[in-house]
């Protein structure tokens, strides 16, 4: 039996970096195409990999050709122009797409009732589900609302306002009701969508358990994080100027903070039963299971975050504060490996002991666990304990550990090892999630002890794998490091 083709557009999104995985999973021939493809290419080699862009309708022909499914995952949000690119993009694939003789299309649209004063960006998204439709091809539309999700803007913007005020203005949009769904449960809708039986074109509206107001959201997210948050009412607050406070406190841009503030004036509540009678083995959770398993979820995705060449999967460093440093070193990729998976123990790998026995009695008196030097013995697993650390992943080339001491928000500490030729880099990441101010005023404190820290970790660590391969000490040196900076300005 032949499997289906699928193609997966805009790739390198963040729907799209979520979904993939989850059609190779299912055993279907999973295509991907956006003007730079190569990089999921990458990141999941049994993908193929077609360079388009939706706007060349010459481009679109070899990414559709012998396609069973197409998903349309393409959407502007922000642009003097978004409307008429959105248009033109849609039409040019519905056209393709009959030519290549596509049996369904997929698309994302936004929940919204028709007789709505719809703001501009769902206005476009409900116009490209039409000029699909308009096609030979079958469209199944599934409407969402927000997303919960690490990498979902909408959720993105209710992390960074929660997490970093204390006490919120409150415009009236935040009074509107909106039906949030999971990360995980849309995943599940998309891939279902793929194998319903043909039946025309759908419309489906897909939403988690909860309907809530953005105030709800912000409160139960703050609950969830154990933070205490005042919301005062401000009725004259503009979606404009509201779009201006976002950018001054989130790292937002204008662009992308205006056309989804103007959006949050239109309830986008599920109003039929449409999805329970198509996808009756899903069943949605609700806010705080898709909240927490967004936090918890996050750190799945930091295994391609350092990873050599390529680009962090959409969301995983949203909302961490990063530290890095890169040093090279004579020994070879494989002795670095085995030195840095024999951590623990020994302080020496740790300097400056005394800053080190500084923290350890500050845990004590917030009711933490201390500094215990101790490893169990044989390979590293994972959820194994090294000193006051928890093993999250270890692979030979990689060692993942999340930190137990008390800190206001979550923290984890990575290695990866580099081949060069000669010898190797030792790539070293400190991930740090703040929670609340007092998280980031915790960064902030810190800093000056983890600059040193860090970097004399890092070096050290090096230069115990070249004297362990009887290479001359002194290559060992830090090329690279960043403190201090958020995961974005780290990035670049």
């Amino acid at each position: 039996m032949t499997r289906k083709s699928v193609l997966v557009t805009g790739a390198t999104g963040y729907i799209a970096s979520r979904l993939i995985p989850a059609l190779i999973g299912e055993g279907l021939a999973v295509r991907v195409t956006s003007r730079h493809p190569e990089r999921v290419g990458r990141r999941h080699p049994a993908t193929s990999t077609v360079t388009s862009d939706l706007l060349d309708p010459d481009s679109l022909r070899p990414a559709l050709a012998g396609v069973d499914v197409a998903y349309y995952l393409v959407h502007s949000m922000g642009g003097s122009d978004f409307e008429a690119s959105d248009r033109d993009a849609a039409r040019n694939f519905a056209a393709a797409a009959a030519d290549a003789g596509v049996a369904r299309i997929v698309y994302l649209g936004g929940l919204g009732r028709d007789d709505d004063r719809l703001s501009s960006h769902l206005r476009s998204r409900r116009e490209v589900g039409r000029i699909l439709a308009e096609g030979t091809v079958e469209v199944v539309e599934l409407r969402a609302a927000i997303v919960i999700g690490s990498g979902s803007i909408a959720f993105e913007m209710v992390r960074y306002l929660t997490e970093r005020l204390p006490v919120m203005i409150a415009p009236r949009w935040l009074e509107t009701r909106i039906q949030p769904i999971g990360e995980d449960d849309l995943v599940r809708y998309l891939v279902g969508a793929a194998t319903l039986e043909p039946g025309g074109n759908r419309i489906v509206g897909i939403g988690g358990k909860d309907v809530l107001t953005y105030r709800q959201m912000i409160l139960g997210y703050a609950r969830l994080r154990g933070l205490r948050r005042a919301i005062v009412g401000v009725p004259v607050l503009t979606p404009s100027l509201s779009s201006h406070w976002v950018k001054l406190v989130t790292p937002m841009p204008f662009s992308v903070a205006k056309p989804l503030i103007d959006g949050l004036r239109n309830e986008v509540v599920v109003t039929d039963d449409a999805a329970a009678r198509l996808f009756p083995g899903i069943e949605p959770c609700g806010y705080s299971t898709a909240v927490t398993a967004a936090l918890k979820g996050q750190i799945r995705y930091l295994d391609a975050a350092s990873a050599p060449g390529e680009a962090a999967v959409p969301g995983s460093l949203e909302g961490m504060l990063i530290d890095r440093q890169w040093v090279p070193s004579a020994a070879d990729a494989t002795r670095m490996g085995e030195v840095i998976h024999a951590i623990g123990g020994d302080d020496r790998w740790y300097p400056l002991r005394l800053a080190w026995w500084v923290r350890a009695r500050l845990d004590d008196v917030f009711g933490g666990t201390g500094l215990k030097w101790c490893r169990e013995p044989g390979p590293l697993t994972k959820g194994a304990r090294v000193d006051w650390w928890t093993v999250e992943a270890t692979e030979p080339d990689r060692l993942l550990l999340k930190a137990e001491l008390k800190v206001p928000g979550e923290a984890w500490l990575e290695w990866r090892v580099v081949p060069l030729e000669p010898g190797c880099e030792l790539r070293q990441t400190a991930y740090y999630r703040p929670k609340g101010l007092i998280g980031h005023l915790y960064w902030l404190l810190m800093w000056p002890f983890h600059v040193p820290i860090f970097r004399l970790m890092a070096i050290r660590l090096a230069q115990r794998a070249e004297l362990e391969s009887g290479e001359p000490l002194g290559r060992a040196r830090l090329r690279f490091w960043n403190a201090g900076r958020s995961a974005a300005e780290a990035l670049e």
